[in-house]
């Protein structure tokens, strides 16, 4: 009987093409990133030459750096966490039996499907300052009697793109917490409604430690997405005011298209992918053992 196992020369050419794609578009702008870290490279420079660590040293001791990378760890933490919070009661809600479950997931889904482009233009109005929703709602029910700056007040402008990426990120979450509740054996419910417990005390005590590790790897996952995202911060805000809006994705941008410094964004670049290297090492370590 022929088996595919013992080709060996048919199995590398089938994985040949998927290999060449990944190499070309993967492994090697990552290779070259790395390299470029460790050199002066700039367009304004007709050859780069090897500097070692000077770009890695520069970057420590940049105060910038430092206040975007902290920028980046609490507006995605925060953002993360309480997108979480709110796609898993969304889920617990919609996993009981209510009428119009199936159009109330249909309705949440879409701001999935929304491009970021398109979500930055909506919240930018949202939150304006005249005339946007937001100051307009909270004036006519007198909770403000002057305008808030939501975008150009740092920390107001933190809040509000942890909200923009939140909402974002909340359909995606829900879906992955829905799937995750509608998973539970039925049995393991009815056992503890046998010995007792009441809706709240199943939720706490037996839903929920059950979904804990596909919440941890949903969390994780959406958390690295939003690492990557450079256009809802750039619309709003531009990284401003001040920087307190800046986020490495953004920082790196302006470091290779408006300081033209290709080494150190490649820098900054490089030690993102650290960064997310380790949450990939977490993510495997904590949750896929576990699974």
């Amino acid at each position: 009987m022929y088996s595919l196992k013992n080709n060996k020369l048919l199995l590398l050419t089938l994985c040949l093409p998927a290999t060449f794609i990944v190499a070309v578009f993967i492994i090697y702008p990552i290779a070259n990133g790395v390299y470029m870290s460790f050199t002066d490279a700039s367009p304004l420079r007709p050859n780069s030459k090897f500097v070692g660590l000077e770009n890695y040293k520069y970057l420590f001791k940049d105060d910038v750096y430092w206040q975007v990378l902290g920028n980046t760890l609490f507006i995605i933490g925060v953002a993360t966490i309480l997108a979480m919070l709110i796609s898993v009661g969304l889920a617990l809600l919609l996993n009981n039996a209510i009428r119009f479950s199936g159009l109330y997931r249909s309705l949440i889904f879409q701001t999935w499907v929304v491009p970021w482009i398109v979500i930055a233009i909506l919240w930018g109005w949202i939150f304006n300052t005249d005339y946007g929703l937001v100051n307009g709602t909270l004036t006519q029910y007198g909770l403000i009697e002057n305008q808030i700056d939501w975008l150009f007040n740092g920390r107001n402008a933190q809040w509000a793109i942890i909200l923009c990426f939140a909402w974002r990120s909340i359909p995606f979450l829900m879906v992955i917490m829905l799937a995750a509740l509608q998973g539970i054996s039925s049995e393991v419910l009815d056992a503890a409604e046998v010995d007792g417990a009441k809706y709240w005390q199943k939720t706490f005590k037996v839903t929920l430690p059950l979904i804990q590790n596909i919440s941890l790897a949903a969390a994780l996952m959406q958390g690295v997405r939003m690492f990557q995202e450079m256009t809802l911060p750039f619309v709003l805000t531009e990284g401003g005011p001040m920087n307190s809006t800046m986020v490495l994705s953004m920082y790196s941008y302006n470091l290779a298209f408006d300081s033209w410094d290709f080494a150190l964004a490649a820098t900054v670049g490089s030690l993102w992918l650290v960064m997310l290297v380790l949450f990939g090492a977490f993510y495997l370590k904590t949750v896929v053992r576990e699974m």
